[in-house]
């Protein structure tokens, strides 16, 4: 008899460490799972960032937003490097957000008439770093992520992020007689990455 109780004993321990250990790794899922989401959009609007960019290199004509632009074209893909080796170093597989809006942004700024190009540009940069500092205040609070070194990539990026916002706030194109609310006539807005949905993503 004490054989079978010390049996029976030995199962519910087994039992009961078994659920502490899938408890373990489903909490470890979901942290991860929020982390990725991060990732994701961070790497969504940095590269339409990159892509506006180097389209403003080539399309104004203004020397001010030249060097911002290239400016943007730097710290952007310093910053998406970095966040793209801490991915890697993470064995993290990042989903890959609905980007249609980006598409049809980077489109808007193609075919802008050039007398418009650099208000169109401007109002971009001003509403879209504002929705990148919002998603990256959430990820340094813990308020959308878990992973020590993503909340430190995420601090570290915002003061940059809000350097660009108020420089491009206070920049006047060379043709001020397109009214600042231009985008709205114009086209769609300017995702905010941090409302975005994102299909959960499976880890590697």
């Amino acid at each position: 008899m004490k054989i079978v109780l010390r049996i029976i004993g030995l199962c519910i321990a087994i039992m009961a460490w078994s659920m502490v250990i899938q408890a373990q790794d489903s909490t470890q899922n979901q942290t991860q799972a929020g982390d990725i989401d991060f990732a994701s959009k961070a790497t969504a609007s940095n590269n339409f960032e990159i892509q506006a960019a180097n389209i403003a290199l080539t399309k104004s004509q203004d020397q001010n937003i030249k060097q911002y632009a290239q400016m943007i074209v730097d710290d952007h893909t310093a910053a998406g490097n970095e966040l793209a080796t801490l991915v890697k170093n993470k064995n993290w597989q990042l989903s890959t957000p609905d980007n249609q809006n980006y598409s049809q942004l980077i489109d808007q700024l193609n075919n802008a008439d050039p007398a418009n190009f650099d208000r169109t540009y401007v109002d971009l940069m001003a509403t879209s770093h504002q929705d990148a500092i919002t998603l990256f205040k959430d990820a340094s609070t813990g308020t959308a992520t878990t992973d020590a070194d993503l909340r430190k990539f995420a601090t570290d990026k915002i003061p940059a992020f809000q350097k660009h916002l108020d420089q491009i706030k206070n920049m006047q194109p060379a043709d001020n007689n397109t009214p600042k609310d231009t985008l709205k006539n114009m086209g769609p807005s300017v995702p905010n990455p941090a409302k975005s949905k994102i299909p959960k993503p499976g880890l590697k």
